[in-house]
């Protein structure tokens, strides 16, 4: 088939855009890769329109290249990864071609009420979350279902540990207030590495401070990370609001062979198998006895890692991710 795929190119912890393109390309299908990141000059209109009182298409310069593309590609599937760039008129556009169009919500759930605006004007929602894919449906968008987000076996993999990278525990993500709060208190009890862009949210005084590495990373740079510390924090930015929804990390960290420590969610047990690919705890009070408990189990913490990285590659990569979601389409 040809595929326009439409991603959100400039987020640097987005890369779920590439690696699909790539998962399609390799099932054979001829991919249009279009990048719906806000330009100059759509901030520009936005600023003059708001000040105006007017009211303008979403990114009006890049959805009308979006629409130029649509007529001279002519794709079999339109497909959005975190589709908040594309506009209704384009969807409506898309949906004139008579072209099936998807979209792949990977923040759910806790911008469910943000993604549901716009699901209504594809034919295909999919989620991170299988109670979202339930709620699409109760709130009308009937094609709706679960589909994880997955793992590049080509950039996550086990990698030669990086002396400068060990630790007994590392964290790799974005700041949060929770996050900040568990792994302080983790790192009173264990050697730990962070990394990620955390320096603008730390007090000066913080005791984070020595053990982080300012900024963002490469995947490969990640990998690298988690095959250099004996235990991988995976800690979901909506722990404690939602117990669904599945991140990234949970088959990134498996892929590269790591024993990782997660706060459990409902999806999980379908999945991995807890306990013996991974350890999935019901929240952040549980985390500091699940670490002390792989600390103690070498043997048992590779086993594990070891499974978990099985899984992955078995079940879990991209690749697997869009035959999924073409073949619950019945678009190839």
């Amino acid at each position: 088939m040809n595929i326009l795929l439409v991603i959100p190119g400039k987020l640097r912890t987005v890369p779920m855009g590439g690696f699909s393109a790539r998962a399609l390309e390799e099932l054979g299908h001829r991919v249009a890769v279009f990048d719906d990141s806000l330009q100059p000059l759509d901030k520009l209109a936005r600023g003059l329109a708001r000040g105006l009182g007017l009211r303008l298409e979403e990114r009006p310069f890049v959805n009308r290249r979006l629409r130029a593309l649509l007529r001279e590609f002519r794709p079999d599937l339109f497909l959005s990864v975190f589709g908040f760039g594309v506009s209704p008129r384009t969807l409506a556009a898309v949906r004139a071609a008579g072209v099936p169009s998807a979209c792949w919500w990977i923040n759910d759930p806790f911008q469910f009420e943000r993604s549901l605006q716009r699901a209504p004007h594809y034919d295909w929602v999919f989620s991170n979350s299988a109670v979202c894919a339930q709620w699409y449906r109760e709130r009308g968008v009937a094609a709706s279902a679960f589909l994880p987000t997955a793992c590049e076996p080509s950039v996550h993999r086990p990698v030669p540990p990086v002396a400068a990278d060990a630790c007994e525990l590392c964290f790799a993500g974005d700041w949060s207030p929770l996050r900040e709060q568990v792994v302080t208190a983790l790192a009173r009890r264990f050697e730990v590495r962070v990394f990620g862009p955390w320096g603008r949210k730390l007090a000066p005084d913080s005791p984070l401070r020595p053990l982080l590495r300012d900024g963002f990373f490469t995947p490969d740079e990640m990998a690298a990370m988690f095959s250099s510390a004996q235990v991988v924090l995976n800690l979901h930015s909506w722990c404690g609001r939602f117990d669904h929804g599945v991140n990234p990390r949970l088959f990134e960290a498996a892929a590269c062979g790591a024993f990782q420590v997660v706060d459990d969610k409902r999806e999980i047990a379908s999945l991995f198998t807890p306990g013996a690919e991974l350890a999935a705890v019901p929240g952040p009070d549980d985390f500091a006895q699940a670490v002390t408990d792989a600390l103690a189990d070498p043997a048992g913490r590779a086993r594990a890692g070891q499974a978990a990285l099985r899984r992955a590659l078995a079940e879990h990569t991209y690749r697997h991710r869009m035959a999924s979601l073409i073949s619950a389409m019945g678009a190839g």
